[in-house]
Parts: structure tokens; sequence; C-alpha cells
């Protein structure tokens, strides 16, 4: 068994080793690179979250008093195509709980803002008690990178 897998081994370097021998000109370098990024906004952050009723304590909110929570965020730079602003929200033990997906016009010069809105009563925030500290983080179209620092936000009962 072992002198097989052995076998295999040595076989799989040969192999890989007779594949780097192809003539260079066929993939020249940097053809199977990533394409150029995308032109996006400079930067984009979440630089409110308010709900319709408690206007008390900004980032404390309490869920049986409050129907959603808005996010306005903010974005900066010329996108010169639409983009998509993701807010990805994270429960108090930090799964993903619900990803908000707001358009961004192209086009638009400056600073613009846009919003978002979690509604809050009657859904499994409440039904299964997932109060605490929560995390907003903002991404644009399908990066799987921030486009913005996070946000922290609590829900209590």
């Amino acid at each position: 068994m072992l002198l097989m897998l052995a076998a295999l081994l040595a076989l799989q370097s040969v192999g890989t080793n007779a594949a780097g021998a192809k003539d260079p000109a066929a993939n020249p370098p940097g053809a199977n690179a990533p394409s150029a990024p995308q032109a996006r906004p400079a930067t984009c952050a979440v630089v409110e979250i308010r709900s319709d009723r408690d206007r008390h304590d900004r980032y404390r909110f309490s869920a049986t008093r409050i129907l959603e929570l808005r996010f306005e965020t903010r974005l900066s730079g010329s996108p010169k195509r639409e983009h998509t602003l993701r807010l990805r929200l994270n429960t108090p033990s930090g799964f993903l709980y619900q990803v908000l997906a707001v358009p961004v016009e192209a086009g638009r010069n400056g600073l613009r803002s846009v919003e978002a809105r979690l509604p809050v009563a009657g859904t499994s925030i409440m039904a299964s008690g997932l109060y605490g500290r929560w995390t907003v983080v903002p991404q644009l179209d399908d990066s799987s990178e921030p486009c913005g620092p996070g946000r922290h936000f609590v829900i209590r009962p």
C-alpha cells in the first residue's frame, strides 16, 4: 500500500514537471491572474443606525418598542457603473443573520447616502431572543472585503 502511494506521488510530480515544461508563450505571465478590480467608491461607512421610535440612545434599541432598524450608509467616490451595497448583519454570537442589499446608482459624484431597513418586531430576533451586541459590516458588490469599518449596536428585550 505504501509502495503504491509513493508511485502515485512520483507520477504526479513527473506530470506536473511535464506540464510546466510547456511553451511559456502559450500561457503568458498574468494570463490566469484575477481580472482588474472594478471601479468602485473609495470608501463606505455605516454612519447612522436608528429606529422608527427609539431615539434616546443611538446604538441601543429595545426590540419590544421598535418595528425596524434603519442603517444609513455613506459612500464616497464616483462609480462608473451601478453597484450593490451589502450590509452583513451578524448576531451577538457572531453568526450571519441576514444580508441587506441596496442598489447604488452610477454617475453621482461626491458623498451620497443609501438606507437599508431591518425588521425587528415579529421576527426571529424576538422569537429566538437574539439580544446583545450586533455588528453590521458594509461590503460592495460581491467583494469578500468590507468597503468600510463595521459598526456595533445593541438589541435588548
